[in-house]
C-alpha cells in the first residue's frame, strides 16, 4: 500500500511572495514552496517534501545502474590526502581551490571528497585479488563537497551536493569499452524515465582526466554551457571541433616589413588587401600545471579565437592564461597587436591552429613597435610550428561530419569517462593475468549530479506563472487532496485510503486556510494530480485536475480513483 500523509505532519510552509535576490526562477519556486531553505551560500536544508523527491530520483538511478550489473557501496567522504598525493591530484585541487582540505589533531591531511576515483580504486585494490572477479561495477550515492568560488543558480552550483558516482574495473581496454557502453545505456534509460530533454555531447575530461568523455546535458535556456550540435555530432563548446571557412588565399611572395599607420591587425589587413582568413594573430599564454607553469606562443588565423580549454588540454595543463599587455610590452616594447613569431617569441614552444596549416602568405605582427610583416611563410620565415586544434568552434560552421552546427544552452547532469589506468597505475591497483603479468585496472568513471538532476527537472517542468509541476516519477506525492472545509476531512481520508490501496501516494492537506489560500499553495507545491473536495461533494462529486496536461473534470469518487490509478500505474510501470 502506498503512503498517505497529512500536510500538518510535514511542516509545509509556502511563502506568499517570491523570494528576492534569486538568480534562478525555478530555484525561486523551490524556495517559495518550502522545498529548500538556505543554510549558507551554496548549502541548503532539504524539507520533508524535497527529501522525498531526492529519494525517488536516487532510487530510479540506482535501479538502472543495478540493471547493468552495478553494486552499491559506501565510500568515505573524509578522505586521506595520501591517496590523492599518489594520484597527483592533491596539489591540483589545492591549486584550483576546489577541495575543502583540512588537518586532524595529529596534523594529518584530509579532504572532503569532491569525487572518489582514488578512494574507490583503493577499495578495489583491497577487494579484487583475481581477474576472475572482473569485470566489476561499483557505485555509491553520497554527499560531495566543492569549494565553489561563486555558488549560484540554486542547486546547480553548490558547495555541498548529492551525487551518484559509479566506477567500472576491467582487465583490458576491450572490457572497459563494454562497461562504458553499459553505463552509457543506463544513463540514457535514467534520463528518459525522468522525462528530461537532454543531449549527449563530447566533452573535455578536466581534472578527472582520461582518454575520452561524454556529458549528458539537460537543455535549458539558463544553462551554463554552450553546446554545438547537428543531427550527427554534438559537443560542449570546450571540446567542439568545426571546419573553418575556406581561406581567401594571397599569392606567395617574399616577406616585406611595413610601417603601420594602424595598430590593429584588422585595419592593416584591409589596407594591404589581406582578408582576415589570411592574417595570423600571435599571443602568449602561460600554461599552469600543478606547482609550475610554462609559456607558449600560440598562432591563430585572424578570423578565429583560441579555445582556452583545448589549449590547456594540449599541454596537459590545468588552465591557460593570456599573458597581459604589460609583459608583452616589456618583451617587444610594443602592444600585443604587433606580436609575431619572431625574435624572443621564436624561442618559445610554439603551436599553431590547424586552420593555418597550408597557408603560405600571411600578414602578421613583426615583433617590433608599429611594424607588420606581409607574405610571411611558415617554415621559411619562422620555424614551422606544431599544428593542433585549439580553435573555438562557432555556430553555423560545418561540424566534423560536414553538416552545419546549431547552438543551444545546457546544464550538465551526467558525465562519463574512460579513465584507463590513470589512477590504478598510480595506486598500483590491479591483478595478474593468465601469463602472471601485472595488469593495472582499466577503469571507467560515471557521475550523475542528483541534485543537479532535480534542478533540471524543475527547470523543464515549471510554469513561470503558477510554479512547479513535478513529473509523476519523482513527485513527493502523486496526489494533493484538498478538502475546502474542515468537516470534509474525514471524507478526504477515506478517499486517500482508497487511492493508497491502488498504489497511489497521497498528501492530504489538513492545514487551516481559506479555499483560495489552499488552492494557491497547491499550485506552488506542484504535485501533478489534485483532488478538491468542495461544494459539489454533497452530490457525490469532486474536482479532479491533472496539472501535467491541464485536464480538469468534475467526477464521482469511483471515477476519480479509477482515473488516477490508471494514470499512475501507466506512468510508473
Amino acid at each position: 500500500m502506498a503512503s498517505v500523509l497529512l500536510a500538518s505532519q510535514m511542516g509545509i510552509r509556502v511563502a506568499r511572495e517570491m523570494p528576492a535576490s534569486v538568480d534562478s526562477i525555478p530555484h525561486a519556486w523551490l524556495l517559495r514552496g518550502g522545498y529548500l531553505f538556505q543554510h549558507a551560500a551554496g548549502i541548503f536544508y532539504f524539507s520533508p517534501l524535497m527529501y522525498r523527491v531526492e529519494q525517488k530520483v536516487s532510487a530510479l538511478i540506482a535501479e538502472e545502474i543495478t540493471k547493468e550489473g552495478g553494486s552499491q557501496v559506501r565510500l568515505p567522504i573524509l578522505q586521506n590526502a595520501e591517496l590523492w598525493k599518489q594520484s597527483g591530484r592533491w596539489d591540483v585541487y589545492r591549486h584550483e581551490k576546489l577541495m575543502f582540505q583540512l588537518t586532524d589533531r595529529k596534523e594529518r591531511e584530509f579532504g572532503l571528497s569532491p569525487t572518489a576515483e582514488e578512494a574507490v580504486c583503493d577499495m578495489a585494490k583491497k577487494m579484487i585479488v583475481s581477474s576472475a572477479q572482473l569485470p566489476l561495477i561499483l557505485f555509491q550515492q553520497n554527499m560531495k563537497f566543492r569549494d565553489e568560488l561563486r555558488p549560484r543558480s540554486g542547486l546547480l552550483r553548490t558547495r555541498e551536493f548529492i551525487m551518484m558516482d559509479s566506477y567500472s574495473f576491467d582487465i583490458d581496454e576491450a572490457g572497459l569499452d563494454v562497461s562504458y557502453q553499459k553505463m552509457r545505456q543506463a544513463y540514457q534509460a535514467i534520463f528518459e524515465r525522468l522525462g528530461l530533454n537532454y543531449i549527449i555531447v563530447q566533452a573535455d575530461s578536466g581534472a578527472i582526466g582520461g582518454a575520452s568523455s561524454e556529458e549528458f546535458m539537460s537543455i535549458s535556456e539558463a544553462g551554463e554551457d554552450t553546446l554545438l550540435f547537428n543531427d550527427i555530432y554534438a559537443a560542449n563548446l570546450e571540446k567542439a571541433a568545426s571546419l573553418p571557412a575556406e581561406p581567401i588565399r594571397v599569392p606567395e611572395a617574399e616577406k616585406r616589413i611595413v610601417e603601420a599607420n594602424h595598430c590593429t591587425l584588422e585595419a592593416v589587413s584591409a589596407e594591404y588587401g589581406f582578408s582576415p582568413s589570411s592574417t595570423m594573430k600571435t599571443a602568449l599564454y602561460d600554461i599552469h600545471h600543478s606547482g609550475s607553469k610554462e609559456r607558449v606562443a600560440v598562432l591563430m588565423r585572424g578570423d578565429g579565437d583560441v579555445n582556452l580549454v583545448k589549449l590547456a588540454s594540449a599541454f596537459g595543463g590545468l588552465e591557460a592564461v593570456l599573458v597581459d599587455d604589460a609583459e608583452i610590452n616589456s618583451l617587444i616594447a610594443a602592444k600585443p597587436a604587433f606580436l609575431g613569431p619572431f625574435g624572443a617569441v621564436a624561442d618559445l614552444k610554439m603551436v599553431a591552429d590547424k586552420s593555418l596549416e597550408g597557408l603560405t602568405s600571411l600578414l602578421t605582427g613583426a615583433g617590433e613597435p608599429n611594424k607588420f610583416v606581409l607574405s610571411v611563410k611558415p617554415g621559411r620565415d619562422f620555424p614551422l610550428p606544431e599544428y593542433i586544434d585549439i580553435r573555438e568552434a562557432k555556430v553555423g560552421e560545418l561540424g566534423p561530419d560536414g553538416c552545419p552546427l546549431k547552438q543551444c544552452r545546457g546544464v550538465e547532469i551526467g558525465h562519463i569517462f574512460k579513465l584507463g589506468d590513470k589512477y590504478s597505475r598510480a595506486l598500483n591497483a590491479g591483478v595478474y593475468d593468465s601469463t602472471q603479468t601485472f595488469r593495472p585496472f582499466q577503469m571507467g568513471c560515471y557521475g550523475i549530479g542528483t541534485t543537479r538532476v532535480i534542478a533540471a527537472l524543475v527547470d523543464q517542468n515549471c510554469d513561470p506563472q503558477t510554479g512547479l509541476i513535478w513529473p509523476l516519477q519523482v513527485a513527493p506525492f502523486h496526489v494533493h487532496l484538498v478538502a475546502l472545509k474542515a468537516a470534509l476531512q474525514p471524507e478526504a481520508l477515506k478517499i486517500a485510503a482508497l487511492l493508497a490501496e491502488k498504489g497511489v501516494e497521497v498528501l492530504v492537506d489538513d492545514r487551516k486556510g481559506s479555499a483560495g489560500e489552499l488552492l494557491k499553495d497547491s499550485d506552488i507545491l506542484g504535485l501533478p494530480l489534485r483532488i478538491v473536495i468542495g461544494r459539489d461533494f454533497s452530490e457525490g462529486n469532486v474536482e479532479f485536475l491533472n496539472r501535467l496536461n491541464n485536464e480538469r473534470m468534475l467526477v464521482d469518487i469511483d471515477t476519480v480513483i479509477g482515473r488516477i490509478s490508471t494514470i499512475v500505474s501507466s506512468t510508473l510501470k
